[in-house]
């Protein structure tokens, strides 16, 4: 009697464990399939492509994304190096009419504190012909007639000499815009100018009598700025135009020059924000985004 009644649920225990064995082998064979499919599509590299346009990267068509751009990018470097091609235009004597159109060479470079300030360094260098009085005789003057004076000479002997000039300035330099692909800075530059009247063949005649300024070093200042544009992370191209000021003679003479030219940006200044929230900490202060 106890046989005839274990029989019935034996079978049934039977039939809930082969139901059982059955799921479970279900369940892994799924599992391996979907595996099988993720591996074929990504062969020896488990990280997904960056691709939000869904190209097809097996015909060779896909386009990488841009490189990241900012003004975190652009202007994350300690140093500016400018080197450019330089005009001005220049009165060289307290009397004459005649103006003098020099070329040149302008470099300078900036070591910044941080996004906004720099301390910016000048060379100059100018070159070019001026007007000068009337003169003759060879070069040699009427010893009466008094320097600056213009009505001693006839027909003029000597004409156009070369004159020179070179600039010597530092002073800080502020950056008041800043974007990914442009940027716009002011500067006050302070130091000497030493301007050369007589390097040209005078025949024995002194730059005075003539109209020009003696030899001699001065004052030179610059008021103006910088607009760049952003070729790249570290190279950009600059137009820097000025307003010179020099106190050759012992009066003040204002002449405007521009110049243009590569820039070139090199060292690392140190941008990131930083976690802390002290806000009378020195590197929050000097190194936070503003924008």
């Amino acid at each position: 009697m106890n046989l005839f009644c274990f029989l019935p649920r034996a079978a049934i225990r039977l039939k809930l464990g082969v139901c059982l064995c059955a799921v479970l082998m279900g369940s892994s064979m799924v599992g391996l399939a979907q595996t099988g499919n993720n591996g074929g599509g990504n062969t020896g590299n488990n990280t997904p492509i960056n691709n939000p346009q869904a190209h097809n990267v097996s015909t060779g068509n896909y386009i990488p994304p841009p490189p990241p751009s900012g003004p975190e990018i652009y202007y994350n470097r300690r140093w500016d190096l400018y080197a450019g091609a330089a005009y001005t235009n220049f009165l060289a004597g307290p009397a004459l009419i005649q103006r003098s159109n020099m070329g040149g060479f302008d470099a300078a470079g900036t070591y910044w504190l941080n996004w906004h300030w720099g301390i910016q360094g000048e060379a100059r260098m100018y070159i070019g012909t001026s007007g000068v009085f009337p003169n003759a005789n060879g070069g040699n003057r009427n010893p009466v007639c008094p320097p600056f004076e213009n009505s001693c000479y006839g027909p003029s002997t000597i004409t156009g000499p070369r004159i020179m000039q070179y600039y010597f300035m530092m002073g800080p330099q502020y950056r008041f815009l800043r974007k990914a692909k442009f940027s716009g800075t002011a500067h006050t530059l302070f130091g000497n100018a030493y301007g050369v009247f007589d390097s040209a063949h005078l025949q024995g005649l002194n730059v005075q009598t003539i109209g020009l300024f003696a030899t001699q070093w001065t004052f030179g200042s610059a008021f103006g700025g910088t607009f760049d544009y952003n070729y790249t992370p570290r190279i950009a191209f600059r137009i820097q135009p000025d307003m010179l000021m020099t106190h050759y003679g012992g009066t003040m003479e204002q002449n405007f020059s521009f110049s243009v030219g590569p820039v070139f940006r090199l060292g690392k200044l140190n941008t990131a924000p930083t976690a802390s929230n002290d806000h009378g900490s020195r590197h929050r202060r000097w190194f936070h985004n503003p924008f």
